[in-house]
């Protein structure tokens, strides 16, 4: 794949994410590659989150976390290669057939054109605030749509409704580790209401 076959892609990936998550998955593209590739989305999302805080700095307080990059950047991919498992091992739990591979290349994809999504909101919202928060809402429930049907494929489950509850299970598990991992690094975890 190059570089100028990534806008098709993308446009592709919105109109027919089913068939991209397929023709990505058919790729066979070898975990060290998306494993570097996940740790580039993590760099990138670590900087562009940095330069969003100093944009807009946030009107109350953030866990100190949020403003080293450096910090932001390892918590955001362990928390990446987190997720990428625990899909893949609960997904096998529940009947899917997607190896590990087939997740991260779909979940890596969705992570860039989230990084895209980020740098065309916050352009706009430097523009045009009100309609910044309206695109905010809509790129948020059209990702959760590009989710499902990126797992879904992955899993071969052939239902939203199963890969709705296996997201359901994944963000449980998800909270827990974030948490072992942020107290790892000595980092206070929010308390729970």
């Amino acid at each position: 794949m190059k570089l100028n076959d990534l806008v098709p892609l993308a446009i592709d990936t919105l109109r027919e994410p089913r068939d991209v998550a397929a023709r990505l998955i058919a790729m066979d593209i070898g975990l060290p590659v998306l494993w570097t590739a996940l740790s580039l989305a993590a760099v990138l999302n670590a900087m562009l989150f940095s330069f969003n805080l100093i944009m807009f700095p946030s009107s109350f307080p953030l866990p100190a976390l949020f403003y080293n990059p450096i910090v932001y950047a390892i918590v955001m991919a362990g928390g990446m290669v987190l997720t990428m498992h625990l899909l893949t091992w609960l997904g096998s739990k529940m009947g899917g057939q997607g190896r590990l591979a087939d997740v991260t290349v779909v979940l890596v994809w969705l992570q860039y054109l989230r990084l895209a999504a980020q740098l065309v909101l916050m352009i706009l919202t430097m523009l045009v605030p009100v309609v910044a928060v309206l695109a905010t809402l809509a790129v948020a429930f059209y990702s959760l749509w590009l989710l499902l049907n990126f797992l879904d494929v992955a899993h071969r489950f052939t239902s939203l409704g199963k890969t709705a509850l296996l997201l359901v299970f994944s963000v449980i598990g998800i909270t827990i580790g974030l948490s072992v991992l942020m107290a790892f690094l000595g980092v206070p975890v929010p308390e729970a209401s």
